[in-house]
């Protein structure tokens, strides 16, 4: 959700200059879009939710690129996540709402995704009954 500014509205536009900057990015592996601009039903206050695998985690750059892309953006409502490092519960979330930006190695994302969603799915099972027992949600 929008903490500043409200999006540009040419913000689909920008979208294909990012894919352009991170397919020629050489720690970027795959990259994918979620949230609200994945699933087509953003507003003018929602923000740009981004995920990226990267080669090697400790030599992205990550305040670098973060700020490059929020200036082809022209917004600063990024969330940017590092796939590498994300935990299961926010990977497998991303991936039941994504749209592949960039796939330098389609063989290494599909892995990636099938071993990740399987992962989440199981532990999703569990995280219900926690959340049931612990605060009565189900």
């Amino acid at each position: 959700m929008i903490r500043y500014k409200r999006l540009p509205e040419d913000i689909k536009e920008r979208l294909a200059c990012i894919e352009d900057y991170l397919g020629q990015h050489p720690q970027v592996i795959f990259a994918y879009l979620f949230g609200g601009l994945a699933r087509e039903d953003h507003s003018p206050l929602s923000d740009v939710d981004m995920a990226l695998y990267v080669k090697d985690p400790k030599r992205f750059g990550y305040l670098t690129d973060y700020t490059k892309i929020t200036n082809l953006l022209g917004t600063d409502e990024l969330d940017l996540v590092i796939l590498n490092r994300a935990p299961l519960s926010l990977a497998g979330r991303i991936l039941l709402s994504r749209k592949v930006l960039v796939d330098k190695d389609p063989f290494l994302r599909h892995r990636y995704e099938s071993l990740t969603l399987r992962k989440f799915f199981d532990f999703r099972i569990k995280e219900r009954a926690i959340f049931t027992r612990r605060y009565g949600i189900g």
